[in-house]
């Protein structure tokens, strides 16, 4: 029989995308007994078009009002972010230091694309960015993303440039988190770097902090060959620390 834990968790996905993109978690959350939420951040979940305008505070707003919402539910949360939502995360983390805990997945604080640093310039002559494709590298779960469309096909510049600035403005946020926190990256990841791994490592304020390296996947981790390992690595360090 499971356990209710006292403990919720709030997963947070990621830029472009929608909550299925990190739901494979749920049935490991529901088998170890943890209430949980995988709340829509503004501009996802529907079509492209709605991201323009968005914010990052916004995708950050959205964060916190799922958070508070599981709070009075539980009590305590522990909150597990991917790329964007990982970036939501520290921001949510640094203003709420009675999380339980944060594990960051392929944190989005640096961008393999050499162009990422001018989006801010070049939104006002690029109103589209058309993408890069899926970012699964297993075949067949590749073809069933894209047959889903998890995630947008193309995105408004403007929209990246947010996120671009969020990263840039949440990196001096990680020394404020004190709680366990656990950072997971892939060595194949086309998106975002190791290197982003690295540094939430390193900036990080918790003194119970690791990092926890896949070798076969690609960005979106709970999509790819290495999920099921993935979820049982997040559950294994709720338990643990929670």
């Amino acid at each position: 029989m499971t356990v209710s834990r006292d403990t919720a968790v709030l997963m947070l996905h990621g830029f472009t995308a929608q909550p299925k993109t990190v739901d494979f978690i749920e049935r490991y959350f529901q088998r170890e007994g943890y209430e949980y939420e995988i709340p829509v951040l503004r501009g996802h979940a529907t079509k492209r078009e709605d991201l323009i305008g968005v914010r990052w505070q916004d995708w950050v707003e959205d964060a916190l009002s799922a958070y508070a919402r599981l709070k009075e539910k539980k009590g305590k949360v522990a909150v597990v972010g991917h790329s964007m939502g990982a970036v939501a995360t520290i921001q949510l983390a640094a203003q709420k230091p009675d999380v339980a805990a944060v594990v960051l997945v392929a944190p989005a604080l640096k961008f393999s694309n050499p162009m990422a640093g001018i989006a801010p310039l070049l939104k006002n002559f690029v109103k589209w960015n058309p993408g890069s494709g899926s970012s699964v590298l297993d075949p067949a779960l590749r073809e069933e993303s894209d047959r889903l469309a998890v995630t947008y096909k193309g995105f408004p510049t403007a929209a990246f440039a947010e996120l671009y600035a969020m990263a840039k403005l949440t990196i001096p946020k990680l020394e404020l988190i004190k709680c366990p926190a656990l950072v997971v990256h892939s060595l194949k990841d086309q998106v975002i770097p190791p290197a982003a791994a690295e540094l939430s490592l390193e900036k990080l304020g918790s003194s119970d902090k690791s990092i926890k390296w896949f070798q076969n996947s690609g960005h979106e981790m709970f999509w790819d060959m290495e999920r099921e390992a993935l979820c049982e690595a997040i559950v294994g360090f709720l338990n643990e620390k929670t």
